[in-house]
């Protein structure tokens, strides 16, 4: 089975708008849903794409890796489950177009956890637009894409299993090899992190992340630093780590 280091596909648009000194239009194409996931009783999901150049063509080809965490990192594995359908399609400009994410073995069966993938889109080289410049890139979309309610919880309302993943959270301090907050996924749901803060009694919130923190997938922990303000906020005695997903404040508590 191949195994593929996280940063190659999540990073990879983030480290060429740094390094390089291109003119990037990432508003060209348009992907939604963003987080995309299948529930039974489907068997698949669509996630539209857009083509908003008004001149070129944009050739696009798809693929779902297996997503999961360890030791603080992200890994991609190949997976036989779900499949991409067509894998490859061209977008003429202003048009769109529908790739479908379907499961083989069709209905998905509930679970005891929710399961976690990688939708990749990437853009393919169009012959006649290469080597225009001295740089030529394309760009990489990486979607998550969660599957299955787990069983204990398909008659539950989305606001009790999203409380439900809250509560199979749980953060601590650790100090090696640098202060930092961990986050510890103990529950059947993954976690996306965003808009997390920490709420002293008698001070004002202080505020980790304005918007995506991460995702602590089921059975992993992930860390990340802190600065010094954080640290002491982590360290007093009436704390609340707070965040939010769906527009929805949850709360993590301690170990």
């Amino acid at each position: 089975m191949k195994k593929y280091l996280g940063w190659r596909y999540c990073c990879f648009v983030v480290i060429w708008i740094i390094t390089c000194s291109v003119k990037v239009d990432a508003a060209s194409l348009g992907v939604w849903p963003i987080n995309p996931r299948i529930d039974a009783p489907a068997s698949a999901t669509m996630v539209w794409v857009r083509n908003n150049s008004g001149t070129d063509d944009i050739v696009l080809q798809a693929r779902v890796l297996k997503w999961s965490q360890t030791d603080n990192k992200e890994q991609y594995d190949d997976q036989d489950d779900l499949v991409v359908s067509p894998p490859l399609i061209t977008v003429k400009p202003g048009a769109q177009q529908i790739f479908r994410v379907v499961n083989r073995k069709g209905v998905i069966a509930s679970e005891a956890d929710e399961k976690s993938f990688r939708l990749i889109i990437d853009e393919i080289p169009v012959e006649g637009k290469q080597n225009q410049g001295p740089l030529n890139f394309q760009m990489r979309y990486s979607l998550p894409l969660f599957v299955g309610i787990p069983a204990a919880y398909t008659d539950k309302n989305a606001g009790h299993r999203l409380r439900a993943m809250a509560e199979g959270l749980r953060y601590r301090l650790i100090h090696q090899p640098q202060p930092a907050i961990e986050i510890t996924n103990v529950g059947s749901f993954n976690a996306r992190l965003s808009r997390v803060r920490i709420d002293v009694k008698g001070a004002s919130p202080i505020v980790v992340s304005e918007g995506l923190l991460g995702y602590v997938l089921v059975g992993a922990t992930k860390s990340w630093p802190i600065d010094a303000k954080h640290l002491t906020a982590v360290q007093q005695k009436e704390i609340t780590v707070v965040f939010e997903q769906d527009r929805q404040e949850l709360e993590i508590a301690s170990q």
